[in-house]
């Protein structure tokens, strides 16, 4: 019998380890492949795609994030094809079986890790056999084992990070790489406070592995750790190796407990790495107590904020810090104290998220304890609870736009240090909430928008607010090319005074020399800003640097 493993992938940079995983671990016994899709592709072709395979089996990985595309096509599926046998696994389905099992048209669903286990039912299935396996479910037999795979039988296999079908594609996409599988914490919102313990995979399998995947010329590793700095002696030999196997080009990011850093991590880290090669992301999620205890996180927060500081200090690490909106006890007031508390730290990124109510997790078994309701379909985001409003969420979810358009972006990085540093010190919170209503209330978009707009849209509520930016906002928004750009987003001169102006700087033979560059750099690379009567300002792109100057002319 044939069997093809698939999955909708967020993006096309994305690929599945899961599936690889599933593929190396059966491909030797089964008649077996995989083949991947995105979430934006269309349904009714990728159904009609793998029916061509003229397979009698198909295993789904399911997702929060493909969950509603995919039912739709397991429905097409079965339509077409009904004695297709469908084999769901993934985390959206494992902890609750029996609900996909009676709403959606599917024969078996895999609790768990099922590198090994899929191999026991496509056996059983091939022969005819009576399915009894742990980990297993179907309409006759619910399984509540969720079972873990044997790291070291699994590192005996072929790898699953060196196919040859990735070969080519591998340097343009993002690799997901495990070191270990586990959590040892208990967030009740998470998935994989579910876990029990953390297994490690050989070391001499990491090594052996990274080593491959660096010299294909992979981009970015993105390492699936849930705690990557969980144990200080396989932390630092996992990042001395990248260390020394430094190849430009490639990043590297890493989930990490803060508080769990040490001095002589950050100290090493500091000294030898090389820049633009490490991001940590760090779920600080809440500062408030009380909520922490609620959802069992423990964390110290004046330590985590000391340590962001070392790194920060260090300038070699991107910092990504998240928080979550929604958590128990924590209202729109104490929401802002931990988004300020937060932002004061001064990360590149910090990623604003909103629960959700994951299906499995404790949080989701409690809600009517602390009064949510949430959305009956993935991804299952709240709409209130007992503490914040549903017109307080709507207006975070206003202010996570701004901050993911004025902040994450790194558009706007001097305007924002002068509003986060001065006009606004210590209100941070209060900045995206202000420019969020502004663009609510004249229903500017968050979507299809050009970059000039955002710098026009900043620009106007910066003025509404008695706020004048605007020679700050046009050294960011020159800050975004690295070619003169086409336009400018508030032109001040017209096309032809502008062509008569360069013209005009091109001749002058004194100025050229002075500053060693010629006429055609004026003429073609140079951006030019009135900034008094005959004053103006030369923006000169060379390479990839600016180069500012001012300039008179008299009699134009």
């Amino acid at each position: 019998m044939k069997t093809i493993l698939t999955t909708l992938n967020a993006k096309y940079i994305h690929t599945s380890l899961a599936l690889r995983w599933l593929y190396v671990a059966n491909r030797e016994r089964f008649d077996i492949s995989f083949k991947e899709y995105t979430i934006k592709e269309d349904i009714r072709k990728i159904a009609d795609e793998l029916l061509l395979t003229g397979s009698d089996i198909i295993g789904i990985s399911v997702y929060i994030w493909n969950v509603n595309q995919l039912k739709e096509l397991v429905i097409q599926l079965k339509e077409k094809r009904p004695e297709m046998i469908i084999i769901l696994g993934g985390p959206e389905v494992m902890y609750e079986p029996e609900y996909f099992l009676h709403n959606w048209p599917v024969d078996y669903i895999i609790g768990g890790e099922g590198e090994f286990v899929l191999g026991e039912l496509l056996n059983a299935i091939e022969n005819n056999l009576s399915v009894d396996i742990s980990g297993v479910s179907s309409r006759k037999q619910i399984s509540r084992m969720i079972v873990q795979a044997d790291l070291n039988k699994l590192a005996e296999l072929p790898s699953p990070y060196t196919l040859e079908e990735d070969r080519e594609s591998m340097k343009n996409r993002l690799l997901y790489f495990e070191t270990s599988r586990g959590c040892p914490y208990q967030c009740q919102y998470c998935l994989s406070s579910l876990e029990k313990g953390v297994r490690y995979f050989p070391e001499e399998f990491i090594f052996n592995n990274l080593r491959h995947v660096i010299e294909y010329g992979v981009k970015q590793i993105k390492f699936l750790d849930r705690t990557f700095n969980l144990n200080k002696d396989h932390t630092y030999k996992v990042f001395d190796f990248l260390i020394r196997n430094y190849r430009l080009g490639l990043s590297c990011q890493f989930e990490v407990y803060a508080d769990l850093l040490k001095d002589e991590t950050i100290d090493y880290l500091n000294q030898h790495l090389p820049e633009n090669y490490f991001r940590f992301e760090i779920g600080i999620q809440s500062t408030y107590e009380p909520t922490n205890i609620a959802v069992k996180r423990k964390q110290d927060f004046p330590l985590i904020a000391a340590n962001v500081k070392k790194i920060m200090d260090g300038g070699k690490i991107d910092l990504h810090l998240d928080l979550i909106a929604g958590l128990p006890f924590e209202t729109l007031e104490r929401f802002i104290k931990s988004f300020n508390d937060v932002f004061r730290l001064g990360a590149k990124e910090v990623q604003l998220g909103f629960l959700k109510m994951l299906r499995g997790t404790n949080l989701r078994k409690n809600a009517v304890m602390y009064g949510y309701r949430y959305t009956e379909e993935a991804p299952y985001e709240i709409e209130y609870n007992a503490d914040i409003s549903a017109e307080e969420l709507d207006r975070i979810h206003e202010a996570e736009h701004a901050l993911e358009k004025f902040w994450n972006s790194g558009r706007f990085k001097q305007t924002m240090d002068r509003l986060t540093g001065t006009y606004y010190k210590d209100r941070y919170f209060e900045l995206f909430d202000e420019v969020g209503q502004y663009y609510k209330n004249r229903q500017y978009p968050h979507r299809g928008y050009q970059l000039e707009d955002l710098f026009r849209y900043l620009h106007e509520f910066l003025i509404s607010k008695g706020i004048d930016l605007f020679h700050t906002l046009r050294a960011d928004y020159y800050g975004n090319f690295t070619r003169r750009p086409q336009g400018f987003w508030e032109d001040t001169l017209d096309k032809k005074l502008r062509k008569q102006l360069l013209y005009r700087i091109g001749q002058d033979k004194t100025f050229l020399l002075k500053h060693n560059i010629n006429r055609k750099i004026i003429e073609k690379q140079t951006a030019i800003d009135k900034l008094s009567e005959n004053l103006y300002l030369l923006t000169i792109f060379i390479e990839d640097n600016r180069l500012e100057l001012k300039y008179t002319i008299d009699g134009i």
